[in-house]
């Protein structure tokens, strides 16, 4: 059987990384392990020149300070009572530093939510979720919102069960 002790958990802290957090914190209860709470902001376009001055670095550190304020603000009102997290925030490419974080910090599972788009949506937005299963060398479990989750035994199924 695998040992899972570090979970990560992606957010672009919407409500539907909570379905995923949710997951996580069950199975780092059934395995004692850490969960990690990752927040990737989009890393700056390559300008066509390089910036003459710090100008644009001093941008970025207030950018990642500003993000770990966010971080820290969703996890204490949407998910203090789900437990201890580790909250990471990196820049760049979320599809790309989410396999990064988790294969540089040893993580043995990712759980992440997915939109739930589909068709026209989903070709132009593209899905993180997506890209991340294809390119991670980690397990990745998918998450659909919960409103998109169907019930697991709708009300006609228990009465044709207890034949009522």
């Amino acid at each position: 059987m695998k040992s899972i002790k570090n979970v990560l958990v992606p957010t672009d802290l919407s409500d539907l990384s909570i379905a995923a957090m949710e997951y996580a914190v069950s199975l780092a209860e059934v395995y004692r392990a850490r969960i990690y709470l990752l927040y990737v902001i989009e890393a700056e376009p390559n300008l066509a020149f390089p910036p003459t001055s710090d100008y644009p670095r001093a941008i970025a550190g207030e950018i990642e300070r500003e993000a770990k304020k966010q971080l820290h603000k969703f996890v204490y009102w949407k998910l203090r009572d789900l437990g201890d997290v580790v909250e990471v925030v990196r820049q760049g490419k979320p599809h790309v530093e989410i396999p990064r974080f988790a294969q540089e910090n040893g993580i043995d599972l990712i759980v992440m939510a997915t939109h739930g788009r589909t068709g026209l949506a989903h070709v132009l937005m593209g899905s993180v979720a997506e890209r991340v299963v294809r390119t991670s060398s980690v397990p990745v479990m998918t998450v659909k919102p919960r409103e998109l989750q169907p019930p697991i035994l709708t009300e006609q199924d228990v009465e044709e069960e207890l034949h009522l």
